[in-house]
C-alpha cells in the first residue's frame, strides 16, 4: 500500500496523483501543475487513454503519474508550485538544492528554478561548502552562480586537487579554479605592495596619525612610504604578514587576522595607543572595500 503525503498534498478534492519513486502518493491539482510546468501542461493536453486495461494507473478514482523524484524532493518541488499560503520549503541542505533544481529544470518550472538558484547562493550554503555549490553550478551550466561560488571559495584555504575531483568537477574547471585563486592572490598582494589606493581614500584623521611623530621604530620600506614618512615597524610587520596571508586566502576576513597583534604592539607606544585601535579598524575596512573591488574584476 502506497504511503500518503502530508498536507497540503493529501487534499481529498485533488484531481490527480503523483507517485514518488519511494511510493508515496501526492494528491495535487492539474491546474497547479499545468500553470507551473509546460511539461505537465502538455501532458494533460494529450488524449486520455482507455482505462480498460490500465487499472493500475488509477487510485481512488484518480489518475496516477509515476515520477522519478523521491518523496522528499517532490514535496519541496511542489511547495514551490503552490500559492503563497503554502510556505516555501527551506532549502538549507545542498543535496536538496541539487535535487529540486534538477527536477525544476526537468519539468520546465522556470519560476521554481529561479527561486532555487537564489537559495543556492545563500550565504549559509556558500560559506559552508562553496566548492559543492560550484560543482552544482557547473553541472547545470549556471555561470553567475559558478562565479559567486568561486569567489566564496577564497574565504577558505585552497582546496586540494583530490577534494575538487571528489565533487566531480571537470578537469578544466579544476584548472580554472586554481588559476582564478592564483590571480586573486596576486591582485591582493599588489594592494599591499602599492598603496596608491590608500593615498586616494585615506581620511584627514589617518593622515594626521600617520605623519605624527612618535617614539616607535620605523621601517624603511619604500612600499609603505606615504607622505614622505616611513611606517611604524609594527604597522609594516602587520602588512608583511597580511600580504602573505592574502596570497593564500585573498578575502576581507584575512585583514583582521593579525590586527589584534598589531594593535597590541602599538599599545606599547604612549603616542600610538591613543589612536591605533580606531585607525587600524578604519584602515582594514577601507582595505577590505578596495580588495572587494579588485577581486570582482578577476575573471573565472
Amino acid at each position: 500500500m502506497p504511503g500518503e503525503a502530508k498536507a497540503p498534498f493529501n487534499n481529498a478534492k485533488a484531481d490527480i496523483i503523483l507517485c514518488s519513486s519511494d511510493n508515496v502518493y501526492f494528491r495535487v491539482f492539474r491546474c497547479m501543475l499545468a500553470l507551473s510546468s509546460p511539461f505537465f501542461e502538455a501532458m494533460f493536453d494529450l488524449p486520455r487513454p482507455s482505462r480498460d486495461h490500465c487499472k493500475d494507473e488509477m487510485f481512488d478514482g484518480l489518475d496516477v503519474i509515476w515520477v522519478s523524484e523521491n518523496s522528499r524532493t517532490l514535496d519541496m518541488l511542489l511547495r514551490f508550485c503552490y500559492p503563497a499560503a503554502v510556505k516555501d520549503p527551506g532549502l538549507e541542505d545542498i543535496n536538496d538544492v541539487e535535487q529540486v533544481l534538477e527536477a525544476a529544470m526537468k519539468y520546465g518550472m522556470e519560476d521554481v528554478e529561479e527561486r532555487v538558484r537564489k537559495a543556492m547562493v545563500s550565504p549559509s550554503l556558500l560559506e559552508s561548502n562553496p566548492v559543492r555549490v560550484l560543482a552544482i553550478a557547473c553541472r547545470f551550466s549556471l555561470e553567475p552562480e559558478a562565479r559567486t561560488a568561486a569567489r566564496y571559495s577564497l574565504h577558505h584555504t585552497a582546496p586540494t586537487h583530490d577534494s575538487l575531483a571528489a565533487e566531480h568537477l571537470p578537469h578544466n574547471v579544476i584548472q580554472g579554479l586554481v588559476a582564478y585563486r592564483s590571480r586573486c592572490g596576486q591582485e591582493a598582494r599588489t594592494l599591499c605592495d602599492n598603496l596608491d589606493w590608500l593615498k586616494k581614500s585615506q581620511t584627514h584623521s589617518f593622515y594626521e596619525w600617520w605623519t605624527n611623530c612618535c617614539p616607535c621604530d620605523s621601517k624603511a620600506d619604500v612600499r609603505y612610504l606615504i607622505h614622505g614618512t616611513y611606517p611604524r615597524e609594527w604597522w609594516a610587520d602587520y602588512m608583511d604578514k597580511t600580504s602573505i596571508a592574502l596570497e593564500e586566502s585573498p578575502c576581507g576576513s584575512v585583514l583582521t587576522k593579525n590586527l589584534e597583534e598589531a594593535v597590541e604592539r602599538a599599545n606599547g607606544c604612549p603616542s600610538c595607543r591613543r589612536r591605533a585601535q580606531d585607525q587600524m579598524v578604519q584602515f582594514t575596512k577601507t582595505f577590505a572595500r578596495e580588495l572587494d573591488k579588485v577581486i570582482a574584476e578577476v575573471s573565472l
